[in-house]
């Protein structure tokens, strides 16, 4: 399985490099490029919006994998890193980077939360280490909605001195997944047809990787994988 999903990582690699597109370069000194297709059981093409991938028509997105729901957003994650002990209860999907107050007032808040970030459901699991945060799975309806609120969320941290610059949360076609493992397990994110959303202000990728504008200004979508 690491050797199949290497391979596929390698040609989403090259897919990505290999092609200029047309919907405008990144940060200065980055290349752009077509994003991966979908892989290990996530679905590629185009979507519409009120299919879970509104805002992503024409953009580098609408490229990406796509999942029917969190059952095959699970599957799909399960390619490249660990997850069981699978959870939708509002206490378990609590996400401390997109959620305000504590864990239990922040499960009654997250009808609310869910409209201002543009997701349609939350689901988590557990990688190798059990005692470690649980991966943070969402679908997303709406990508640029979630993009928007991403973005002010990490300006905010980042103004009041907390959080960092790297690349944490991978996105595809219309769903967003952060997973705590290993760089190896996360680099293997790309083999699933993901990329990674960063909108960390002048953030700009190594000259070796590729990046191309994400739907919101000021966010990009990048194959680097911070080490």
């Amino acid at each position: 399985m690491r050797t199949k999903q290497a391979v596929a990582a390698a040609f989403a690699l090259l897919a990505l490099t290999a092609t200029t597109s047309c919907d405008g370069a990144g940060p200065s000194g980055s290349q752009s490029g077509q994003a991966p297709a979908g892989k290990n059981g996530g679905q590629a093409g185009g979507g519409s919006d009120g299919d879970g991938t509104a805002g992503a028509g024409g953009r580098v997105e609408a490229e990406l994998a796509k999942v029917a729901g969190t059952d095959e957003l699970v599957r799909l994650i399960s390619n490249a890193t660990t997850c069981t002990s699978v959870s939708t209860k509002p206490t378990d999907t609590t996400f401390g980077d997109i959620d305000d107050a504590s864990s239990e007032g922040a499960a009654a808040d997250i009808p609310k939360t869910n409209a201002k970030w543009g997701i349609k459901e939350r689901v988590t699991c557990d990688g190798r280490d059990a005692s470690a945060n649980g991966h943070e799975l969402l679908v997303i309806s709406d990508m640029a909605r979630f993009e928007t609120a991403f973005k002010a969320r990490q300006a905010a941290k980042l103004a009041a001195g907390k959080g960092d610059t790297r690349t944490r949360w991978f996105i595809g076609q219309n769903f967003a997944a952060r997973i705590f493992a290993t760089d190896s397990d996360e680099r293997d994110m790309l083999s699933l047809g993901t990329l990674g959303l960063n909108c960390s202000p002048h953030y700009a990728a190594p000259p070796q990787s590729t990046t191309q504008q994400a739907i919101v200004e000021g966010c990009i979508l990048t194959n680097f994988v911070d080490a």
